[in-house]
């Protein structure tokens, strides 16, 4: 299980979720995601979710996607073979489907000899000076017959984590290293047991953010909070100790010591994309929905790309009537279009909303219905949008299969009936 999944599966996994997308961890996201679908969301929630999911599973797509033409590379073909089948099980968007079915189709072709992909020149060269050994290294951390193996989870591993981040993991010393990936494989007992062990000397800003996480996993919030703040001391910088920290506090009732916390950070002039949409989830928990929105715009306009932070925006610029730039943060989303450029299924509901584009939005529904044939959720949007068409024969007929369909959440269902009586 990954550290997110791990750390936050007692509160609230949709907040893990977006923090997971955020900070690059994607596969935690996937795991979270999944969990997700067996309860119960709201039809927002439910969006969300979706298009969060399908950011994960392609961002991870990508990464096995490169690392099987690597092996291809190598002449290594039942290994590409299985980063390349993985892809595919990871993969939404039809592009990266179709570049992982050529490589597939194309994998006992022979190569030529190239470079590897950036993101594995490190798992492809054994003799790297921060994976050799070392003298005071424990013997029972880390068997060198298992270096390869080891290296290249290592490396696999510290591709979701930011780059500045990764580039100061890989010069830790071996046994933090294997602490790191005991934690990262659920070993959570044996990850403290290596932390445990270390020098003083190894216990910078990273062995804080470490034994933070492990503590939170297993309930010690206070302790947890008191590691992210020794790991913030120490690196004020380190977001995702401060992200974890915002969680944290946030999981314990304690938003105003989260709000302090960021309002702190961005008065020192820490990241201030990070900041604001910090403080963009923080208000809008406190239903102070009108800073929410501010600090919304603010961190978008800062460079901020979350979808989560997108789609607040959005919402809160619908509800106050602000329809033209709602819409032009809908389509910010990400999900949308394929090859057939058509809008995200976010900015698609916001057009079913507002009757409009209708043909093109259809087509949008259509296609999420092909891709999710279990979710009844774009039935009804098909249903909607054909009575808000004319079609009403079709709409009427639709609409009350998919009223009836047990899959349908309950806000759905009641939004389907409701509109079903306006037709008698």
């Amino acid at each position: 299980m990954g550290l997110f999944r791990r750390l936050f599966a007692k509160s609230n996994d949709l907040a893990a979720l977006r923090k997971a997308i955020s900070q690059q961890r994607y596969a935690d996201a996937l795991l979270v995601a999944e969990e997700l679908y067996d309860t119960e969301l709201s039809d927002e929630e439910h969006n969300e979710v979706q298009t969060l999911a399908a950011t994960a599973g392609d961002t991870l797509a990508k990464i096995n996607l490169e690392e099987g033409l690597f092996l291809v590379h190598d002449n290594q073909h039942q290994r590409a073979t299985d980063h390349l089948q993985l892809a595919q099980q990871q993969a939404v968007s039809t592009e990266i489907k179709k570049a992982i079915d050529d490589a597939l189709s194309n994998i006992d072709t022979p190569q030529p000899v190239s470079a590897s992909p950036s993101n594995f020149n490190a798992s492809a060269c054994n003799s790297c000076s921060s994976c050799g050994p070392q003298e005071d290294q424990d013997a029972s951390a880390i068997d060198e017959g298992d270096h390869p193996d080891f290296d290249s989870q290592l490396e696999l591993t510290l591709v979701s984590y930011p780059k500045e981040l990764a580039d100061r993991y890989l010069k830790k010393s071996p046994a933090f290293l294997q602490a790191f990936m005991l934690a990262h494989q659920g070993e959570d007992r044996q990850a403290l047991e290596h932390l445990g062990k270390l020098p003083i000397s190894e216990q910078d800003d990273l062995f804080d953010f470490e034994l933070g996480s492990l503590m939170a996993r297993h309930g010690h919030e206070a302790k947890a909070c008191n590691a992210m703040r020794s790991c913030l001391k120490q690196n004020p910088d380190h977001l995702l100790a401060a992200e974890t920290l915002v969680l944290l506090l946030v999981g314990m009732k304690k938003n105003d010591q989260a709000l302090e916390l960021v309002l702190q950070m961005l008065l020192e002039e820490r990241d201030a994309a990070f900041c604001h949409a910090q403080l963009a989830t923080l208000y809008h928990i406190q239903q102070d929905d009108e800073l929410a929105l501010s600090h919304c715009l603010q961190a978008i306009d800062a460079g901020h790309d979350d979808p989560r932070v997108i789609l607040l925006g959005a919402t809160l610029l619908e509800r106050n009537n602000q329809l033209e730039q709602a819409e032009a943060l809908y389509a910010k989303i990400p999900g949308g279009g394929g090859c057939s450029g058509g809008p995200n299924l976010y900015l698609a509901e916001f057009l079913l909303r507002q009757k409009r584009e209708l043909r093109r939005i259809l087509d949008a529904f259509n296609n999420a219905c092909r891709q999710e044939p279990d979710n009844p959720r774009w039935q009804l949007r098909v249903a909607q949008t054909y009575l808000a068409r004319g079609w009403k024969k079709k709409g009427i007929n639709l609409l009350q299969t998919v009223v009836s369909d047990p899959r349908l959440s309950d806000e759905l269902r009641e939004e389907g009936q409701a509109l079903l009586s306006q037709q008698s």
